[in-house]
């Protein structure tokens, strides 16, 4: 009986800690916003298909996601216009704001010097993100997004419009 009880007392503990795992894991990783690659048309019915960034910001708080223009990176467009892609190009850094529960889709610009990547490295991009009104945690946080270059021009040249069902 002693065994049984000792069992019981085994097997709650493991569960009490896997539950208090979660809830800690589920705090953390529940606000985290959410960037992929997605390939689309440039415009509305366009045959032209670029790279789009999705961003999504799950929390009830705004974020603030910003990114560095390096080199020999992806680089990240707010918008179409001339003078974006320009600043996008050009050393500095940029930001965009996304408030509660809000997403947005940012051009994503090949690098220089893309036609001479071989095909199974990495294209890769690191934003950083941050509450604009924390409550405790104040330092920016990570956000890596890297692709192979083949699935990377597969994802355009490969490109199937979504059909409604």
């Amino acid at each position: 009986m002693t065994d049984l009880f000792e069992l019981m007392k085994i097997i709650g503990s493991v569960s009490g800690i896997c539950s208090a795992i979660f809830l800690v894991a589920d705090r953390y990783f529940k606000h985290y916003p959410t960037a992929i690659m997605v390939a689309g048309p440039l415009i509305e019915g366009s045959s032209n298909i670029t790279h789009f960034l999705w961003l999504k910001n799950y929390s009830e708080r705004p974020i603030i996601v910003s990114w560095q223009h390096e080199s020999n990176h992806l680089h990240l467009a707010k918008d179409d216009s001339a003078r974006s892609i320009m600043h996008s190009v050009l050393p500095g850094e940029s930001a965009v704001s996304l408030g509660p529960n809000a997403e947005t889709q940012l051009r994503v610009i090949k690098p220089s010097n893309h036609d001479s990547i071989d095909p199974d490295n990495s294209l890769e991009l690191r934003l950083r993100w941050r509450f604009a009104q924390p409550i405790i945690w104040k330092a920016d946080r990570t956000i890596r997004i890297w692709m192979r270059k083949r699935d990377f021009d597969d994802m355009t040249e490969n490109y199937v419009k979504a059909q409604a069902v």
